[in-house]
């Protein structure tokens, strides 16, 4: 192999890597946008008293979650991804329950979440 071939391959494979990255990034982003609004929605229903559809919808929610965490897994930190499972199992249990502390663990939930979005904005310090 000649220097100019090497150099073209490590070429290659730099931008692979950046791509990946930029393209993981705005998938998270995206994906996490998508969760605050349906927590966003779960609170909304609380607040006018419809726990019922606000049970479906974070039940629906913590399915949802269960699948981004395990594509997620490989390229984000497990320590955030933990932290939002753990809140995210017991806010169906807390709905159910009619525990007032729904609504805390929901706010917290969004705040975890907004976390590890911000984590994953791409800037050049991160991709080098």
């Amino acid at each position: 192999m000649t220097v100019i071939t090497r150099i073209k391959i490590s070429i290659c494979i730099l931008c692979v890597m950046i791509a990946t990255s930029i393209f993981s990034a705005v998938w998270v982003n995206s994906k996490c946008t998508d969760m605050i609004q349906e927590i966003n929605v779960i609170c909304r229903l609380l607040d006018n008293g419809n726990s019922d559809e606000a049970l479906n919808r974070a039940e629906i929610f913590d399915t949802n979650w269960h699948d981004f965490r395990n594509k997620a897994t490989i390229i984000l930190k497990n320590d955030l991804l933990t932290d939002i499972d753990c809140i995210s199992a017991g806010i169906p249990y807390l709905i159910r329950n009619g525990d007032g502390e729904s609504y805390n663990q929901l706010i917290q939930l969004q705040h975890v979440i907004s976390t590890l979005r911000n984590s994953e904005i791409p800037s050049f310090p991160r991709v080098f």
